[in-house]
């Protein structure tokens, strides 16, 4: 028996009819499913895998990145392509490969980055993967309102209850709203996030949108440190987890 070496996994995955990233007695999640296609190629009972982010029932991703542990002489590559054959349609290994000794997906990683899409009007074919406001808001205020967020902030006004104990201090590398095929996305990208937190700031944005100073506005919100002082939780499925950064790696900004 071979000493037991990490895996590294790109996972893409459509959130809709999952319960989440985190596996859950009873329950599908894209942890279970993997675990599950990865077992059965390397015929053992128990294997953890681990996420960079744990992404929230119905959220997406298409840059997840996952880890493991394996006693296997199977290089990294093979490993992904028979688990993608044993795997439902709406979760896939995108890459797999060995990694360094020590590498775990959740905690070596420096940097994760979310995108959320807005539509401007309702649309049957994207409505699975963007989300659609009732209520009215201001584009350019929005655009402005992400100003006050970059930088090294507590982040508290942000966080949802419910959540395991997380340090609230945020390192935000940039956070920006430009224009998509169909509507108004927001991306950020942070050290790490607290619960809720990119739902909430969009709910906040949109909240603060029509402001004399959205800017202003959002910095008030952020310095409060409160969540009663941000705007709504809004819909899940407009969310998707794009790329998670390492130690010697960059992704475009």
């Amino acid at each position: 028996m071979t000493e037991p070496r990490p895996y590294r996994l790109t996972v893409a995955y459509d959130g809709t009819d999952f319960h989440g990233w985190q596996r859950q007695p009873g329950l599908r999640t894209v942890q279970g499913e993997l675990e599950r296609a990865i077992r059965d190629v390397l015929d053992v009972e128990e294997l953890a895998v681990n996420g960079a982010g744990r992404t929230d029932a119905g959220v997406h991703a298409r840059g997840q990145v996952a880890s493991f542990l394996a006693s296997t002489r199977l290089p990294g590559k093979a490993i992904g392509a028979l688990a993608n054959k044993r795997m439902p349609r709406d979760v896939r290994i995108v890459e797999a490969c060995d990694a360094p000794a020590g590498f775990h997906a959740r905690h070596s990683a420096r940097a994760r980055r979310y995108q959320y899409r807005m539509l401007d009007r309702p649309d049957v074919m994207f409505g699975r993967f963007a989300w659609h406001p009732a209520r009215r808001y201001d584009a350019q205020g929005m655009v402005r309102s992400a100003q006050a967020l970059a930088g090294t902030h507590d982040c508290s006004s942000f966080e949802s209850q419910g959540s395991s104990i997380v340090n609230p201090v945020c390192r935000i590398d940039f956070a920006r709203w430009t224009r998509w095929e169909l509507g108004w996305m927001f991306e950020v990208q942070a050290d790490h996030f607290l619960y809720h937190m990119v739902r909430n700031v969009v709910g906040t944005a949109i909240e603060v949108s029509r402001d004399a100073d959205p800017a202003a506005s959002m910095a008030r919100i952020l310095a409060a440190r409160s969540r009663a002082t941000g705007g709504s939780t809004v819909a899940p499925w407009g969310l998707s987890l794009e790329a998670v950064l390492f130690e010697g790696e960059e992704v475009p900004a």
